[in-house]
């Protein structure tokens, strides 16, 4: 809410014509606080009325966490914006850094969920200070400001976006809530482990979209066919990410999640077998969902999002009543599944087109040899069978020929570099 999708749009126009950049910049941030009051009062408004004690506490604090992680995420756009995506990465590492090693002290020291959300909110807080400091002296002024015909057209502009957003959160958080409402609490308990594993993996297709944002958005309209070829591109390398993250929750959810969280999650592991391979469907879908921003085809965006999600809905209302928590991860693999085909449908009809066919196939064999690796070793420890199976799944990407000549020359020249 405090975003409203601004950032995302600002982005693609600041990629496209960098002279827009500082009044872009200015004005969303100008809007964004207006935003951010609003939104601030709203959800402690609705937080008082709902919770009490330690939870209301908890919303208070993450409620203030939000505002300085939007205006933190919106400060990250402009980075991307600008392509210092080296200035962005550091900057995310720090931030996750702290908050681990900093959540890990404070529940060890016994001081609980409300010094947990604190510990959020204060490494929000210095982050953005620091990272706002940063982009103002060394990539571009920010000077907020009132603008009221910018702030119309940034609110037109990122709704789409925003609406996407919401459409995507609600498909990864509303069949918890119906999973609780006819199952019960401890389904959902079992349920949403595999499921923040899932979330955490949407890292991987984040990265790719982002570093190739800048160059689609500026190239779609003088150079389509330069943008079919990085749609190409970054569709087989997020089948090369995903696709052994398929294999290994096929074949190893059980002890996986075993080691993650522990033996009491055991009846979480028939979960994780479906979730894993849905993430093969999420990796394609995200970057889809970014090409259609890129070439301005937000209307597809909105329409696959929404049919999405009344599909994600209909599937959990028709399983979980038989099959629990276990309905819900099938919900989810055919959802994510139908995402990725319908945003793949479309970019084929707009002339983009990633050659499923051919692309596919040599990733599918490197993704075999990992697979019988770790079959082979399935009574080996977990970590080293898993390391072995990535060590075998790098030779036979080469094997097999996935990287073309362009690929294997840019690795090269990293390496030639790196140990000149």
């Amino acid at each position: 809410l405090p975003d409203f999708g601004m950032a995302y749009a600002s982005t693609l126009a600041i990629s496209r014509d960098r002279s827009l950049a500082e009044r872009l910049t200015g004005g969303m941030l100008g809007f964004q606080a207006v935003l951010s009051v609003i939104t601030l009062a709203a959800c402690l408004l609705a937080g008082r009325r709902l919770y009490e004690g330690v939870a209301w506490a908890a919303v208070a604090i993450l409620s203030v966490d939000l505002i300085f992680k939007s205006l933190k995420g919106t400060l990250r756009w402009v980075l991307k914006a600008q392509e210092r995506f080296d200035a962005e990465a550091l900057s995310l590492l720090v931030e996750r850094l702290l908050l681990l090693g900093l959540g890990v002290a404070v529940l060890a020291s016994g001081r609980g969920v409300v010094a947990l959300c604190v510990v959020f909110a204060a490494v929000r807080l210095v982050e953005a200070v620091a990272l706002g400091g940063y982009i103002h002296w060394r990539v571009l002024p920010l000077r907020p400001h009132y603008d009221a015909p910018l702030w119309w057209d940034l609110l037109r502009k990122g709704l789409p976006y925003a609406y996407a957003g919401a459409m995507i959160t609600l498909v990864f958080d509303v069949d918890a809530v119906l999973l609780e409402a006819m199952r019960g609490a401890t389904e959902v308990g079992f349920y949403r482990a595999p499921v923040q594993v899932l979330g955490g993996l949407t890292l991987i297709p984040r990265v790719i979209g982002y570093a190739f944002i800048p160059t689609m958005a500026a190239l779609h309209l003088t150079s389509p066919a330069t943008v079919s070829e990085l749609y190409r591109r970054g569709s087989k390398y997020l089948l090369v990410a995903g696709l052994p993250i398929a294999a290994f929750g096929a074949l190893e959810s059980p002890r996986f999640v075993h080691l993650l969280f522990g033996p009491e999650y055991a009846p979480s592991a028939a979960a994780a077998r479906w979730l894993l391979p849905a993430a093969v469907f999420m990796f394609l879908s995200n970057f889809g969902e970014t090409t259609l921003a890129c070439v301005n085809r937000w209307r597809t965006i909105v329409i696959v999002s929404t049919v999405t999600l009344a599909l994600n809905v209909a599937l959990n209302l028709l399983w979980i009543p038989a099959h629990g928590f276990l309905g819900s991860a099938w919900a989810t693999l055919v959802t994510e599944a139908a995402y990725f085909a319908l945003g793949a449908v479309a970019l084929h009809s707009y002339g983009l087109r990633a050659a499923w066919l051919s692309s596919i196939g040599r990733p599918l064999l490197a993704t075999a040899a990992f697979a019988l690796t770790l079959w082979a070793g399935r009574g080996l420890p977990l970590l080293a069978i898993s390391v072995a199976a990535s060590l075998v799944f790098v030779v036979a990407t080469l094997v097999f020929g996935v990287w073309d000549e362009k690929e294997r020359g840019l690795v090269s020249g990293w390496w030639r570099r790196a140990t000149a």
